[in-house]
């Protein structure tokens, strides 16, 4: 976390408990959209403090599109191909914006629910010859695509049911794949996202 996103999680937590109380169990009985509200805005700062609507905040605010643009710089430069995974969509906007600042040269391809021929992407980008991206929401991942011409995914935020991420992955971890594909999560320490990935594992041992 940034020191913005530090500052704004914990002012947010303590708002947020103010308003629900100390019993979870009820709040989540008797306020559950509001219970629910937090559990997002919490996610949202996580990735960038620029997705809460009441902020207005810089690229550099986010811990994540610092570590993530980091870490494209060594990858595109030999060449590889790069599938992005959000479930929130303005983060994904935030993300393209980025990419046309930091790899100009480098082509972007997006795959949302509001994409409306889903193919087109998908075939460009599996065409294209030498580096590019993909940016692809959650939602739009279940089904009907093949992105095997990538070797790198990188999930922006974890989400609760495993499921729903490992088959973001198999877009990519499909038949026709003949190289090693490298998955990074990014998951920001002392969060909400740590507690996801402790529930997610719980899930698995049951």
């Amino acid at each position: 976390l940034t020191d913005l996103q530090r500052t704004e999680y914990a002012r947010v937590c303590r708002e947020g408990l103010a308003r629900l109380g100390d019993d979870i169990t009820r709040a989540m009985r008797e306020k559950a959209f509001g219970f629910l509200s937090l559990l997002t805005r919490l996610r949202q700062i996580c990735c960038d403090p620029d997705l809460l609507p009441w902020l207005k905040a810089e690229p550099s605010a986010s811990g994540k599109l610092g570590l993530l643009t980091e870490r494209l710089g060594e990858v595109v430069s030999s060449g590889h191909k790069v599938v992005i995974f959000s479930q929130f969509v303005t983060f994904l906007e935030r993300v393209h914006a980025v990419l046309a600042e930091k790899f100009p040269d480098v082509p972007r391809y997006e795959l949302t629910g509001a994409t409306l021929d889903r193919q087109k992407p998908v075939q460009d980008f599996q065409k294209r010859e030498g580096a590019a991206f993909m940016l692809v929401s959650l939602k739009a991942a279940g089904t009907g695509i093949r992105l095997h011409a990538a070797d790198y995914v990188f999930l922006l935020d974890p989400w609760w049911n495993p499921s729903v991420e490992e088959q973001a992955v198999d877009r990519v971890h499909r038949i026709g794949q003949t190289r090693t594909v490298f998955v990074y999560r990014l998951i920001t320490q002392g969060t909400i996202e740590e507690r996801i990935q402790a529930l997610k594992a719980e899930k698995k041992q049951l």
